[in-house]
């Protein structure tokens, strides 16, 4: 019955190619967009716990080379899924064939770079090189797998640019196999659910296209999307069985985790003798996972029930390496020698993305390990880098949830949120100007939060890569010379501090016998404020951030302050901002200046309020005193 299905989709698409001709494209799928998904149906039948088929036809109309990213003609795979059937047409604009690539056309090559040490995964796909735009790729594939423990989201709304025609998915269960499903921002959207008997359908069309919008949320949390699990599903052997997070982490813990924690008793004895002294709990984790940092290495591993079951602790302990699985499960069976509880961490790591504390399923990319506190906040280990302060998350893995992987199963956490105040850029620096508008600074600037994070690796630049850095950073400061620098990189306090003596030409501009003399010095660039046309998606500030800054100017010899800016201060709750300036026996001018930037969400009608807060800072920020020597006075 199933192979009768896929005919009819290979004889439909020689029948009916004539349907896709660009001209049959609306004008309003074609604005903005670089792709049209004219047709995408995805059809999955589930035959037993341990066996699932998917069908999908994917017809695209590729408008420019920015759409190539839509055509999508591949299959991930792994030695224990089959690719049946892998077909591709290609259509001119008038929707005549002009290719036909068969199964046997496909490159089949590894799906990881080589850094990846033990992979199974492997992809076959064409990557078909166009002759001229628009074209029309019609892509037709057949693949078989036991793990139904992963069933892909349907998401009508594919990205930014790219419009939807059509977009239909079906999944088709037997008796005794029961489906979850979750639908997201569905709602202004020409979308059909039907639930009826053993078959689940959804379906959408006449979908327009999204444009990239300037302080934009992720992609998922708005666009219209839909989860779907079993209840009953099969990874690599291995049968479960959860309806939420407490039991989909029971059956992790009892297939991933348990059991890959004994260690050598060397290795007990060593951990007992280099913590023998430690004054705390804290000292003793602080001392075990900097062990961990000077013994082990990061090496990529996709190995293992399905990539997801890491290596023993006894196997990371005699190779020194491990992926970030590996090396998590090996910290939690050193602390457990020690008789300190830690948990293995299921998380998104990257840009801010939840494991969704309202649907289990299998999700994430990353692993990090929790160690609980009774008496204040826990601590968070990233086991993969021989570089990163202890306790210190970044932007990597930052507010967001996770899910803790207990003994007595799943539990969603919130990992740790950084305010305002914690991702703190400090400034001190004393500026020198000459009567020809260069200068001398001496420079000063500390980073705690996320903004450490940025900068901390600077310890091991060398001295071209340093020198590069700031003359970028500093584009608008011409014939920037470095006399010397030299970095902090406190790891106990997680507080980097750059410290430089350096020269430059034209800081202040001539208006006749006058100099401008800018007062944000470093800082002298804008912050985006973004379009002012109508704004249609939500706004976001994924972190908050302080900036405090120092400057004191000392005039050249023989010029007096002729103007200063007013000092002043405002606040709106995107942020707040002051600025005071004062001049010193007019030979010195200090500045002084404070912004903060909030993190939240905000709709999309509040953007022209926040456009004028930024615009304002921005206008500040852009202040100038006004010099001049006394002789010409």
């Amino acid at each position: 019955m199933r192979n009768i299905f896929l005919w009819l989709l290979l004889v439909s698409s020689a029948a009916f190619s004539q349907n896709y001709p660009v001209d049959h494209i609306s004008p309003e799928l074609l604005e903005n967009a670089d792709a049209v998904i004219r047709n995408y149906q995805r059809d999955v039948f589930i035959e037993n716990i341990d066996e699932k088929k998917v069908i999908i036809r994917r017809v695209v109309t590729v408008l420019n080379q920015a759409g190539e990213r839509y055509v999508q003609a591949y299959e991930v795979y792994d030695k224990s899924d089959d690719i049946e059937e892998q077909e591709l047409f290609v259509y001119d604009s008038n929707g005549q064939e002009i290719e036909h690539i068969k199964q046997k056309d496909f490159r089949d090559e590894s799906a990881y770079a080589s850094f990846i040490l033990y992979s199974d995964n492997r992809v076959s796909y064409f990557d078909y090189m166009p002759r001229r735009y628009p074209y029309t790729v019609e892509y037709i594939s057949e693949t078989v797998t036991p793990n139904t423990i992963f069933i892909q989201e349907w998401e009508p709304l594919e990205g930014y640019r790219v419009s939807t025609e059509k977009s239909t998915a079906s999944i088709h269960y037997p008796e005794g196999i029961s489906l979850r499903w979750k639908s997201r921002n569905l709602e202004n959207y020409d979308i059909q659910v039907d639930s009826v008997g053993k078959e689940l359908k959804f379906q959408a069309k006449n979908i327009a296209s999204l444009q990239r919008e300037t302080y934009t949320p992720s992609f998922s949390t708005f666009a219209p999307r839909i989860s779907v699990s079993m209840n009953q599903f099969y990874l690599e052997g291995v049968e479960g069985e959860a309806q939420d997070w407490k039991q989909f982490g029971k059956w992790m813990y009892d297939n991933l985790v348990e059991g890959l924690d004994e260690l050598p008793q060397s290795t007990v004895q060593k951990m007992t003798s280099l913590v023998a002294d430690a004054k705390s709990e804290e000292e003793k984790i602080r001392r075990i996972y900097q062990f961990v940092q000077d013994n082990t290495r990061y090496i990529a591993v996709m190995y293992g029930i399905g990539g997801w079951k890491p290596f023993t602790a006894r196997e990371v302990d005699d190779l020194g390496y491990g992926d970030c699985k590996a090396l998590t499960n090996y910290t939690k069976a050193l602390l457990k020698t020690q008789g300190i509880e830690s948990y293995y961490t299921v998380i998104y790591g990257g840009n801010k993305r939840d494991i969704e504390p309202d649907f289990a399923r299998m999700q994430g990319n990353h692993v990090i390990l929790n160690v609980p506190r009774k008496d204040s906040a826990d601590f968070w280990l990233e086991c993969t880098s021989q570089k990163v302060p202890f306790d210190y998350m970044g932007d990597f893995t930052d507010d967001r949830f996770a899910l803790l992987i207990k003994p007595e199963g799943g539990e969603i956490i919130k990992t740790k949120v950084y305010q305002p105040e914690d991702n703190l850029q400090a400034i001190d620096c004393k500026i020198q100007l000459a009567a020809n508008g260069g200068f001398q600074a001496n420079f000063t600037r500390t980073s705690r939060g996320v903004p450490y994070g940025e900068v901390f690796r600077m310890v091991d630049y060398t001295d071209n890569e340093v020198k590069e850095f700031y003359r970028d950073d500093w584009k608008k400061i011409q014939n920037i010379q470095f006399e010397n620098y030299e970095f902090e990189n406190d790891r106990e306090q997680i507080v980097f501090t750059e410290k430089i003596n350096f020269s430059g030409e034209r800081l202040a501009t001539s208006a006749g016998s006058r100099l401008l003399v800018p007062l944000n010095f470093i800082q002298q660039s804008s912050i985006a404020s973004g379009s002012g046309k109508t704004r249609k998606l939500p706004m976001q500030i994924s972190r908050g951030k302080s900036f405090q800054d120092h400057f004191e100017f000392t005039l050249p010899e023989n010029f007096v302050v002729e103007a200063l800016p007013e000092s002043t201060e405002f606040e709106a709750e995107f942020g707040k901002f002051s600025i005071s300036i004062t001049a010193d026996d007019n030979s010195v001018i200090e500045v002084e200046r404070h912004l903060q930037i909030n993190q939240g969400d905000w709709p999309a009608s509040k953007y022209q309020e926040f456009r004028k807060f930024i615009n304002k800072v921005n206008h500040l920020n852009n202040l100038k005193a006004v010099i001049v020597e006394k002789t010409k006075t």
